[in-house]
């Protein structure tokens, strides 16, 4: 019965530590936007989207996550590039929606 609650233990901590950071991207985009002003079109359309949307700042950009308590994050991270900004796009999870996608879209142009 020990080995069994060790075994269960062990599982949900390891699929905890593995919604704490993005996997691999699902998608890549590059704009003519700067960082500055990308992360100011899409934080305000994903805060009404996920209301628990949240913006940091990381070396040259910034990482935009909407949180989720049923899901793993989606994850947004916003970077300087020579023409631009590169804006790369973690989904957190095949039963999340497109939506947070969708806006992040809108905002390239």
């Amino acid at each position: 019965m020990l080995i069994f609650r060790i075994l269960v233990c062990s599982t949900v901590l390891a699929s905890l530590a593995g919604c704490a950071t993005p996997g691999e991207p699902t998608g890549s985009k590059l704009t003519r936007k700067t960082p500055e002003a990308y992360a100011a079109c899409v934080l305000p359309k994903w805060q009404a989207l996920a209301p628990q949307t949240t913006q940091k700042s990381i070396s040259n950009g910034y990482r935009i996550t909407a949180s989720s308590s049923v899901t793993s994050d989606d994850v947004l991270e916003v970077v300087k590039s020579h023409d631009g900004s590169r804006a790369t796009f973690y989904k957190g999870s095949f039963l999340s929606t497109n939506h947070l996608r969708q806006a992040a879209k809108a905002c390239l142009d």
